[in-house]
């Protein structure tokens, strides 16, 4: 018998939450984000089962998309960090990829090189964010050229927001304002250009980022993007079910401690139940004592450190607990957000950074790309 634990992706609730997120902006198109192999839930899976759906996919690097189309993935694709050297554009071309622009150097790479046909390309412009983007007059010129390029068939301008989990922030509103003057810059109507602003939470919760073009990235895993409960994530469907089960049960005294540091000691007589689950397996080391587990869908909390194999939960008050529960760590019962909280961090971090030891399955595979 293998080890228990497991990773379950629900495809049908991908599906699900793409139709979700075009719902949301029905006069816009909708890009799939799968960077991060599909945020930890699968690139090529994912793209698969939204063939049918998504007419843009989106990764980070190049080599993502080299793998989309060497597993057959045909869908046009879009690099959001562009190219990282002037080489790169020849892949480009082979693969038929869009590419971001965000820096002069991409910008006169583009400008001369010799593709064999004009490529679509996003014009980054860094509203506020300071990490990627050209400044309103630098994309004003940038635009100009690219109009004249022969390499270029079509432009499409982009930002990306810092605040926009947190929509009545004033910074977000100062974004959207920053952006628009950018392209007022070169057309007297804005509403003459294509653009993309929102990403998941904005296309969510502010209306006004809506474009030719939306990016939701972990809403489409079943994932709130907000930081506190929000009642647009409500219908999101979980995709990823991080599971395993309990391979050992211990009474303990008052007084006697559980795992290293013995940092958790029982204040009454405990029953411990020990779960072949640790952060080997993509368990977040720094989960505190409390964080809830779910065992045979009861809530319990996490008892002492977690171990790289192993964590131990209190189900002193749980009913009928026996070795070989069910112990659901986080998915449609369990939201990630929730263990991300009690670990410092957030579920983007959880989901994305799960090692290849736990065994990984799909349900409700669809082959239609």
């Amino acid at each position: 018998m293998s080890r228990p634990i497991s990773i379950t992706i629900d495809l049908d609730a991908i599906r699900h939450n793409f139709d979700y997120a075009q719902s949301l902006a029905k006069s816009s198109h909708t890009m799939a984000v799968i960077k991060a192999d599909a945020y930890g839930h699968g690139a090529v899976a994912t793209a698969r089962a939204l063939g049918d759906k998504a007419k843009l996919l989106a990764v980070s690097s190049i080599e993502e998309a080299v793998i989309l189309r060497q597993n057959h993935i045909k869908t046009p694709i879009l690099l959001l960090e562009g190219c990282f050297c002037s080489s790169e554009l020849g892949v480009v071309d082979d693969l038929n990829l869009q590419i971001v622009l965000h820096n002069q150097q991409q910008i006169q790479d583009l400008l001369n090189a010799s593709l064999s046909a004009p490529i679509d390309v996003w014009l980054k412009v860094d509203t506020g964010m300071h990490r990627l983007g050209l400044t309103a007059h630098d994309s004003a010129q940038a635009y100009q050229q690219l109009l004249t390029s022969q390499n270029v068939r079509s432009i499409m301008w982009m930002t990306h927001f810092a605040t926009s989990d947190q929509p009545d922030a004033p910074f977000l509103e100062g974004q959207l304002e920053h952006f628009r003057t950018a392209m007022a810059l070169v057309s007297n109507n804005v509403s003459d250009l294509s653009f993309s602003m929102a990403n998941s939470a904005a296309l969510m919760a502010t209306p006004a980022s809506h474009g030719a073009w939306n990016r939701p990235g972990i809403m489409l895993y079943g994932i709130s993007p907000f930081s506190q409960p929000n009642t647009l994530a409500e219908p999101l469907i979980p995709a990823m079910q991080f599971s395993s089960k309990v391979i050992a049960l211990r009474s303990l005294a008052v007084g006697e401690s559980v795992g290293y540091g013995a940092t958790w000691v029982a204040q009454q007589p405990s029953i411990i139940a020990t779960v072949a689950a640790g952060y080997g397996d993509g368990y977040p080391r720094n989960a505190k004592s409390g964080t809830p587990v779910l065992i045979n869908s009861q809530i319990a909390p996490l008892a002492g450190r977690v171990s790289m194999d192993m964590l131990c939960v209190d189900v002193t008050h749980l009913s009928n607990i026996k070795v070989g529960a069910l112990a659901e760590l986080w998915g449609k019962e369990l939201d990630v957000n929730q263990i991300a909280h009690w670990s410092d961090t957030v579920g983007y971090e959880l989901v994305t950074r799960m090692p290849t030891r736990a065994k990984r399955s799909f349900i409700n595979e669809r082959t239609v790309n």
